[in-house]
């Protein structure tokens, strides 16, 4: 019977039998378990960031939802989806339409969302009367609501009617009024 004489350091050489003629196994790296929680770790990761911006994001926004929109321009952050209580919840989805229709009938802010799937959202500026607005009379600035003595405030809620008619703020101080179809909603504002 023959035997294998260890390599120098006292170890088998790798295939070759060992004492009772069985070939040894070869050594495993202790680094091997990497390729295959590397690939899962970029998939988990991956998924919950789709996630949080799906449900935190605009891409399940529906009507009646509100954001938080910070500026109304491209360069601006994405709009968060907020609860319509929250004092950042500045604007509210009349309607979400595809990316090349456009908006019902009225005074719509608009973010265009483009991607896997393109969409427009109609927004409605979410107030009720006597909040006071800074960033009103700003082309791309979003609003945000402020004390109505605070010395910054552009515009203050003098009426909310349920109809998209501008004759709903006759009689009021109301300077400019926004009317919008969809939901049918009158806001009628005094501006500074």
């Amino acid at each position: 019977m023959t035997t294998s004489q260890p390599a120098p350091g006292g170890q088998m050489p790798v295939g070759q039998p060992d004492v009772f003629g069985q070939p040894s196994a070869p050594k495993k790296s202790k680094l091997g378990w990497l390729r295959f929680a590397i690939p899962v770790l970029v998939v988990v990761i991956g998924g919950g960031l789709f996630l949080f911006n799906y449900f935190t994001g605009t891409g399940n926004a529906q009507a009646g939802d509100c954001l938080s929109v910070t500026e109304f321009s491209r360069a601006a952050d994405d709009p968060k989806k907020i609860d319509c209580g929250a004092p950042e919840a500045n604007v509210k989805i009349g309607a979400r339409v595809g990316g090349s229709e456009s908006c019902p009938e009225g005074d719509y802010d608009t973010i265009s969302m483009t991607g896997r799937i393109s969409y427009k959202l109609c927004l409605v500026i979410n107030v009720k009367q006597g909040d006071c607005l800074k960033g009103f009379n700003s082309q791309t600035a979003g609003y945000q609501k402020v004390s109505c003595t605070d010395s910054a405030k552009d515009a203050e809620v003098v009426k909310v009617a349920n109809s998209a008619d501008k004759a709903s703020c006759e009689g009021t101080e109301a300077t400019k009024a926004a009317t919008y179809s969809t939901p049918p909603t009158t806001l009628c504002f005094k501006t500074a």
